[in-house]
């Protein structure tokens, strides 16, 4: 069955979702920089790279709602169609910031590519957002019977084989004996439709499509149990473009996290600015799945990323987030 143009738009959607990030809780207690405590901005304009995805919609609001404007700043974004695609340019200093994902940003800390510094957190995981779905003629039934099968990812050792690690050890499932092998969008449901693959890892509006037209069975949600509220990606800068511009940083972070406030109780303004950034069209943005989007910053749920991502090897030493993470100055 041929999908409409809406679940088409929205299935592309969650397509750059995904390349681009392979999305509540107290804020940081680290106090400002002396340079931050007064004055007026070390500059009024700045140039942040986005992605074509839902999950950087709190910028798009909040410049849509002004509340860039009210704190001084006038922000441009620069769509980029992957995040290693942004780190060059803001190492250049053609940017100022951009949105990315952890796994990718701490793996470039970790190497000395970026010294980083989170201006603010993005988007997390929602229930149901992620799915693990077999085709109805499936032997698999249960997330034991997961063992030794294969699964498809958009790119190898990021995002989403990090938090479905720990969901399969959650449901006393061994990680290691999961094949993953990167597939790109286009090619999931020919790979699962020809057998190259024996569970399919999707998500809205694919799990709603898989569902309807093809009679796919969930096995488990990767944003459950111990991965609730993944989070996926966020907006942030090199030290030392912090260290020149605290002002800046902590403005840019009030207006995002402001942003977010208003986005948690009106769907609305975030289905408004969708079509403008992505594929996604304005009868599809009504109704697709979002993330959570971050209101305030929490270095207790974000250092799950690096510790997981040190337990899968991925990094060669600890990282500390909070020590990366800028005060929350949001009242």
């Amino acid at each position: 069955m041929r999908l409409g143009r809406p679940a088409r738009a929205a299935i592309i959607g969650f397509a750059l979702t995904l390349a681009a990030a392979c999305s509540s809780g107290g804020g940081t207690t680290a106090s400002a920089p002396p340079a931050a405590a007064s004055g007026g901005l070390e500059k009024t304009k700045i140039k942040v790279a986005t992605l074509p995805a839902i999950d950087s919609a709190a910028l798009y609001v909040a410049i849509d709602q002004g509340l860039f404007e009210k704190e001084g700043l006038e922000v441009t974004p620069q769509v980029v169609q992957a995040a290693p695609e942004a780190i060059p340019m803001m190492l250049n200093g053609e940017i100022d910031a951009m949105f990315g994902n952890y796994v990718s940003m701490f793996q470039a800390q970790d190497k000395g590519t970026l010294k980083l510094r989170i201006l603010a957190e993005g988007s997390r995981a929602a229930p149901d957002s992620l799915s693990i779905m077999v085709l109805p003629t499936s032997p698999i039934k249960t997330a034991k019977d997961l063992e030794g099968k294969t699964i498809n990812v958009n790119v190898l050792h990021n995002f989403q084989e990090l938090a479905l690690t720990q969901v399969l050890k959650a449901n006393n499932v061994d990680p290691a004996s999961i094949k993953y092998v990167q597939v790109t969008f286009q090619n999931i449901m020919p790979s699962w439709k020809g057998g190259q693959i024996d569970a399919a890892y999707l998500g809205e509006p694919m799990v709603t499509a898989a569902t309807s037209t093809m009679g796919a069975r969930k096995i488990l949600d990767p944003a459950s149990g111990p991965a609730a509220e993944f989070p996926i990606s966020g907006y942030v800068s090199t030290q030392e473009w912090y260290d020149k511009n605290p002002r800046v940083a902590a403005a840019f972070q009030r207006a995002i996290h402001n942003a977010a406030k208003l986005m948690e109780n009106n769907r609305e303004v975030v289905s408004k600015v969708l079509p403008t950034f992505t594929q996604i069209d304005a009868a599809t943005a009504a109704t697709v799945t979002f993330p959570y989007f971050s209101s305030s910053d929490n270095p207790v749920r974000l250092q799950r990323v690096a510790d997981w991502m040190l337990e899968a090897r991925w990094l060669t030493k600890a990282i500390e987030v909070k020590t990366l993470m800028s005060p929350t100055t949001s009242g």
